[in-house]
């Protein structure tokens, strides 16, 4: 199990040095990278999302669809709690303690964990990573809304989160897919070829955004903070220990093993982003980013060999 992990993780980590690459030879600027990160999160996501739900219905796949968002959100939840009160513990202030366990279920889901998932079980797993996908999309513009906000002055209504929550691009392209497959609708070929393509640039474009984002960071600084490696250290291994307990208490198979590889995932690239629009130190998120995403590299396949070998 471990080999195709750590074999997709390296090709990943050459497309980040070409980002990298492309990053300090001015080649590609912090703006363009955030454009980079729109297209994703409005293009090739949602179109993806769309297209891994085209396939013939299944009752059994369905419900074990709708217990995966379920479960997800569980666990999600429990994550946030856990990282708040270690971050309290810790003595952080509300809003480093807010970013601290926001940040720490906000998984790279979306730009990492897909084409990992791909790799070890193949299409029948993707339909259970869009349930965490839509689930963990959900969450962010909620609970992890209100704890980003934590201490500052962005803070949003209930009825903005909620509306948030649901009316965007990520949420309806889903829901979008979810309609498709329990009326087995086959969308028309210029449509589907549409979404493909747009959909394959996926992988590609979110690891040359993360690279982007891994050049502008100070690599000796961020090394000596010990709260970086704490938290890297949760999110890592605890966070899917904690999912294997809890989800394997409603979930099995498949299902379960997707759901602990995606929760294992580093940082959501664009948290530094998304702390910055609360008012948060998107520096601090940033330094969460780069050192997760580096050690996922060898807990990853870890958990993959570790915790999904049933």
């Amino acid at each position: 199990m471990a080999i195709p992990v750590v074999l997709q993780l390296l090709t990943m980590v050459i497309l980040m040095i070409i980002g990298i690459i492309l990053q300090k030879m001015k080649y590609l600027s912090t703006a363009n990278a955030k454009g980079l990160s729109i297209v994703l999160t409005r293009v090739a996501v949602p179109c993806n999302m769309i297209i891994l739900m085209q396939r013939e219905y299944s009752t059994e796949i369905f419900m074990g669809f709708l217990k995966t968002c379920g479960v997800t959100f569980f666990v999600c939840c429990l994550g946030a709690l856990m990282f708040f009160v270690i971050g309290k513990m810790k003595k952080m202030s509300l809003s480093q303690v807010g970013l601290f366990s926001g940040g720490g279920v906000y998984s790279n889901v979306i730009f990492m964990g897909q084409p990992l998932i791909m790799a070890m079980y193949g299409e029948e797993g993707l339909i259970f990573c869009v349930a965490v996908m839509f689930t963990c999309n959900v969450f962010l513009f909620t609970a992890c809304s209100f704890l980003f906000g934590l201490g500052g002055e962005n803070k949003k209504s209930f009825g903005r989160m909620m509306k948030e929550a649901f009316l965007n691009l990520i949420c309806l392209s889903a829901i979008i897919g979810v309609f498709c497959f329990v009326n087995s609708i086959a969308l028309p070929s210029p449509i589907y070829d549409a979404l493909l393509f747009s959909a394959n640039t996926t992988v590609c474009l979110s690891m040359l955004y993360i690279g982007t984002l891994l050049a502008a960071a100070n690599v000796r600084e961020i090394f000596k903070d010990k709260v970086v490696y704490l938290f890297s250290f949760l999110t890592l291994i605890v966070m899917p220990i904690m999912t294997k307990l809890v989800a394997g208490m409603f979930l099995g198979g498949m299902a379960l093993n997707v759901l602990v590889v995606l929760m294992g995932t580093p940082a959501a690239a664009a948290l530094p982003s998304f702390a910055e629009l609360y008012g948060n130190d998107e520096k601090r998120a940033s330094e969460y980013v780069f050192v997760s995403t580096i050690l996922s590299v060898i807990t990853l396949p870890l958990v993959a060999e570790l915790l999904c070998t049933a």
